[in-house]
């Protein structure tokens, strides 16, 4: 063996044992923030056209300064495509006073109608995700019986708790409500679509009836009463998609979007990533880490921290 094979044997060796004695780079997350990262957020100020530096984190949207432009949409298409535009619906379900009255009989055709709906609203458990869609579908939590009230000479069922964010109106039937129109027209009660005078353009009725029975499934868009966005229509995140590249905050002319040093969206799920206008509103987390128990710091001292 030549000295130069012995060499390059031996050079390894030399460099692990220098390592041994050095300090580590590694920086201690969650314990030690790096500190050179700034602690304002990156942002856009339309009026003077200047980005200001800032860290791209989580992003923040100001609901009195968003006019549903779709801009931050448009600038994310083909990049990413984690902004999608969306409405807030509620979800209502109308009947009178002769269904009312033969449910609570418990006429075996009532009952098994509303039995039908609460079935396909009840979560189900998949042991595999659903990778045929583009966007996870969010649970929604929904109401029981006890919700219903009266309301203009019948009754008036609210399903949904918190609001429904999706781009259409037609998503919310097809996501939640589907199982449920098809189990109708499979067993006997007539499903079509209606029109109700006064209702937004984005608000979807379906009438089920049979024979003299009769109800009224109505998803209705939420009037969010900001003046500068008449359409209540604003930008939800996937950051299961998003690469942080602030395109979205650059595009937005009203200064409604910007990013806040918050990096830390780790989750188990896609579902927990989808963050909708109203947990988008929210201010981001400052919370300080955790403190180092005894344990973690005979780790630290162990590593030459």
């Amino acid at each position: 063996m030549s000295l130069s094979q012995v060499s390059r044997v031996i050079k390894p060796f030399v460099v692990a044992v220098k390592h041994i004695f050095m300090t580590p780079v590694t920086v201690k997350y969650p314990y030690e923030r790096i500190e050179n990262v700034t602690g304002e957020n990156f942002r856009y100020d339309p009026k003077a056209g200047i980005a200001y530096p800032g860290f791209k984190g989580r992003h923040v949207l100001h609901l009195n300064k968003c006019t549903g432009c779709s801009l931050c949409d448009i600038a994310c298409q083909n990049i990413s495509e984690a902004i999608t535009m969306v409405y807030g619906f509620n979800v209502f379900l109308h009947f009178d006073k002769a269904f009312y009255d033969a449910l609570k009989k418990g006429e075996k055709t009532v009952v098994e109608l509303m039995e039908a709906l609460v079935d396909s609203l009840s979560p189900k458990q998949r042991s595999e995700p659903n990778l045929s869609v583009s966007h996870p579908v969010i649970p929604v939590a929904w109401s029981d019986i006890r919700s219903v009230q009266q309301k203009d000479g019948g009754y008036e069922w609210k399903l949904n708790l918190d609001p429904i964010y999706d781009y259409r109106s037609e998503a919310v039937i097809e996501k939640h409500f589907s199982e449920f129109l098809r189990w109708c027209s499979e067993n006997g009660w007539s499903v079509k679509p209606i029109t109700v005078e006064g209702a937004d353009k984005e608000d979807e009725y379906h009438e089920i009836s049979r024979d003299d029975l009769k109800i009224r499934l109505g998803v209705v868009k939420i009037d969010e009463g900001k003046p500068q966005n008449k359409k209540s229509y604003f930008p939800s995140v996937d950051y299961g998609r998003c690469v942080f590249c602030g395109f979205c905050v650059d595009a937005c002319p009203f200064y409604a979007l910007e990013m806040s040093p918050e990096y830390e969206l780790s989750a188990t799920d896609r579902i927990s990533l989808y963050y909708d206008p109203k947990k988008l509103a929210s201010p981001p987390r400052t919370q300080p880490p955790a403190e180092l128990g005894w344990f973690e710091r005979l780790q630290l001292i162990l590593r030459g921290g």
